[in-house]
């Protein structure tokens, strides 16, 4: 199906790809890299798609992976990938960036004790969903190991909306963190 969305907002560039081709076709469609060997072809459709997604949005980059697993550029910019059933994410910008992007389900309700640690206010799956989403964007922004999301990220109340903002507490530090409900997704990143 290729790409269903382009952002470009707070000085990033996100793309989206709603993968639905065979990995015949998407190898068809980017054959500049020597596929990875991976046993799930799943993970090989992701592999392929997220490198069709960045020559699209920042062309002539490759990625490469830091000793967290975490993806780099080696232009002084920074990325972040996501996948979620079919759909595929990737977040690029001269600004430390991490993005998530997950579909509503009430799997994020139900596991919501394991990772909001005071829920003070009326839950729903949609806003498990999208505080699941918040705390995996700063995870894969700070690119470290060792956080508790539970105890170690706070998100603050919030209104849900289509598209929006939440704040979140980290490191004693507060981020804005902004969404946008991508059908029956949320797609959330952090750019600072």
């Amino acid at each position: 199906m290729g790409i269903v969305k382009k952002i470009e907002e707070n000085n990033c560039k996100i793309a989206i790809w709603d993968l639905q081709e065979s990995l015949i076709e998407l190898s068809n469609l980017y054959n500049k890299s020597k596929l990875p060997i991976f046993t799930n072809e799943k993970r090989k459709k992701e592999f392929l798609t997220t490198r069709i997604l960045l020559q699209e949005i920042n062309p002539n980059q490759s990625i490469s992976y830091n000793e967290y697993g975490a993806p780099e550029l080696g232009n002084n910019q920074y990325i972040s990938i996501s996948h979620s059933h079919n759909l595929v994410a990737l977040i690029v910008s001269e600004k430390k960036v991490g993005l998530d992007i997950e579909k509503i389900s009430s799997k994020a309700l139900s596991l919501s004790s394991k990772f909001i640690s005071d829920i003070t206010y009326d839950i729903s799956k949609e806003k498990a969903t999208l505080i699941w989403c918040a705390k995996e964007a700063i995870y894969k922004w700070y690119q470290k190991k060792n956080i508790n999301f539970k105890n170690d990220i706070k998100i603050y109340p919030f209104g849900l909306k289509d598209k929006g903002t939440v704040i979140a507490k980290f490191k004693n530090q507060k981020h804005t963190l902004y969404y946008n409900k991508i059908d029956t997704h949320f797609l959330v990143y952090v750019c600072k």
